[in-house]
């Protein structure tokens, strides 16, 4: 039998233990209905049913979602070469000056690369962390809408995963309006990769190796207004751009 939650949102079962308490019909179909016309779209081409319920928490979760949703490829392509972009590309130049000032033998690589919609949703569809995240979010969704289905919304928003997701939902990421930056370690001039955006080897290189805190370091020396590290999910490589007064930071 097809679960009547993946019936509201379009998609088929693929998990036989999903559809043993997958939610009526009733506790997913407004909210699908409820979230930016982006956002539906998006979630159209999620064909996992978890993954997908996942993104639409997160839809539901966003504020201003039209304001932050990923640029479409004619503003990245406006966006290359604009005062935007050589703004965000000193400040990128400051830090790693000050990070190869202060670490002779290494430099750092960042990529400026606006990340699209269509990058996100294939990082999406396949990434572990997210399957784990949604596959549990599937299982506890039926038994909230079997036990509780007139409050079905606000369980959804309230539900959290025993482990997050490494990934913000399609369309959300701060990538995709070139409002962060990933830094990873290059080792000079072998071009070795020291410390990259591998979530499992965060302590490892990150913390033990001592790089986190190096990077931080540059990043404060520069006096470029990056915020971060984001500390949830954690990814020490990972800091947002934000221009403009400190008070607004």
């Amino acid at each position: 039998m097809i679960p009547s939650l993946l019936l509201a949102l379009g998609l088929s079962a693929v998990e036989p233990a999903a559809a043993d308490v997958a939610p009526p019909t009733d506790c997913a179909a407004p909210l699908a209905a409820r979230v930016p016309e982006v956002a539906t779209a998006a979630l159209a081409r999620i064909p996992d049913p978890g993954r997908r319920l996942l993104a639409l928490q997160a839809y539901l979760h966003a504020r201003d979602l039209p304001t932050r949703w990923s640029w479409d490829e004619a503003r990245i392509r406006a966006y290359q070469g604009s005062a935007e972009q050589l703004a965000a590309q000193a400040a990128l130049d400051r830090v790693q000056s000050a990070f190869r000032a202060a670490n002779p033998g290494y430099q750092l690589h960042v990529n400026t690369q606006v990340r699209s919609l269509d990058v996100q949703l294939a990082h999406w569809n396949e990434n572990a962390s997210v399957a784990e995240a949604a596959q549990a979010l599937v299982v506890d969704a039926g038994q909230a809408c079997r036990e509780a289905p007139g409050r079905f919304e606000a369980w959804l928003r309230a539900w959290r995963p025993a482990v997050r997701a490494n990934l913000a939902a399609p369309g959300l990421s701060a990538h995709g309006q070139a409002h962060a930056f990933d830094f990873q370690v290059i080792a000079d001039p072998s071009g070795v990769l020291v410390a990259g955006t591998d979530s499992r080897r965060i302590d490892a290189d990150w913390r033990t190796g001592g790089w986190a805190a190096r990077l931080q370091a540059a990043i404060t020396a520069s006096g470029m207004p990056f915020v971060g590290p984001l500390a949830s999910p954690d990814e020490p490589w990972h800091y947002a751009w934000q221009p403009g007064p400190p008070a607004a930071r």
